[in-house]
C-alpha cells in the first residue's frame, strides 16, 4: 500500500541519517585524537617548542653562537688537540670549549644561566692559566667572558623566569610566585689556548609566553 510505502521509505531515510551522523561523530572522534595524539609530528614539535627547556636552551645558544662569530674566538671553537698539545692536558684539568658548551645546550644541561656562565668563567681561567694572564688568548678568553656575563645579566629577570618555569617542569609541582633568583649550577670539562679582543653583536632576549631538560 501507499501508507507501507511510505513508512518503509521515512525508516530508511531515518536509518541513512543515523548512520551519517554516527560517521559524523566518527570523523570528529578522529580529528580529535589526532590533535591529541603522539603521531601529529608537527603539532608535536611546535608544543615541544614551547617548552621551557628548549627556550632555555635557545637563548643560551643565542649567546654561544654570538661568540662563536667573533674574529678571535678561533681557538676556543674545538677541545685542544690531545696530540698536538699533550702537556695542556696535564695543567688543565677540566677543559671546556665552545663545541662542548653547544652540546650540553642541545642536551638541555643547563637549568640555569649562571651555570652556563660557570663554563665560560672555566674557559677564561683554564686559558690564563695555561698561557699566563697577559698572553692575547687570555684577554679574548677574558672579554668573552666579559660579554656572556653582561648579556646574561641584562636579562636577568626573562632567564630566571624560565629557570623557574624549568625548574617546575622538571618537579611537576604547580607554579609558585617568587621573586628567587636562578640557583647557580655546576660546570663541566672544556678549553682556551691561543688570539685578541673584539665586540659582539647585541642579542635581543624579548621573548614571550613559555609553556612545556636537564642539568650541570
Amino acid at each position: 500500500t501507499t501508507f507501507g510505502k511510505l513508512k518503509n521509505n521515512v525508516s530508511k531515510e531515518q536509518r541513512l541519517k543515523k548512520r551519517k551522523r554516527e560517521e559524523d561523530d566518527l570523523e570528529l572522534y578522529a580529528s580529535v585524537a589526532r590533535r591529541k595524539g603522539t603521531s601529529n609530528r608537527k603539532e608535536r614539535g611546535s608544543i615541544r617548542d614551547r617548552r621551557p627547556h628548549v627556550i632555555m636552551a635557545d637563548r643560551l645558544e643565542s649567546i654561544r653562537s654570538a661568540i662563536e662569530s667573533r674574529p678571535s674566538s678561533g681557538p676556543f671553537h674545538k677541545p685542544v688537540n690531545r696530540r698536538t698539545w699533550p702537556q695542556y692536558y696535564e695543567k688543565i684539568s677540566n677543559p671546556i670549549d665552545l663545541s662542548t658548551i653547544r652540546d650540553k645546550i642541545q642536551k638541555y644541561e643547563y637549568r640555569t644561566a649562571d651555570a652556563f656562565l660557570k663554563d665560560f668563567e672555566l674557559m677564561k681561567s683554564n686559558a690564563i692559566k695555561f698561557n699566563g694572564a697577559g698572553a692575547l688568548i687570555s684577554e679574548e678568553a677574558s672579554a668573552i667572558y666579559q660579554v656572556v656575563k653582561d648579556k646574561v645579566e641584562e636579562s636577568r629577570a626573562e632567564l630566571t623566569h624560565l629557570e623557574e618555569a624549568v625548574q617546575e617542569q622538571m618537579s611537576g609541582k604547580p607554579k609558585k610566585r617568587s621573586n628567587k633568583k636562578g640557583s647557580k649550577g655546576g660546570s663541566t670539562p672544556g678549553s682556551g689556548f691561543t688570539g685578541s679582543g673584539s665586540d659582539i653583536m647585541d642579542i635581543d632576549f624579548n621573548f614571550d609566553g613559555i609553556s612545556d631538560s636537564d642539568s650541570d
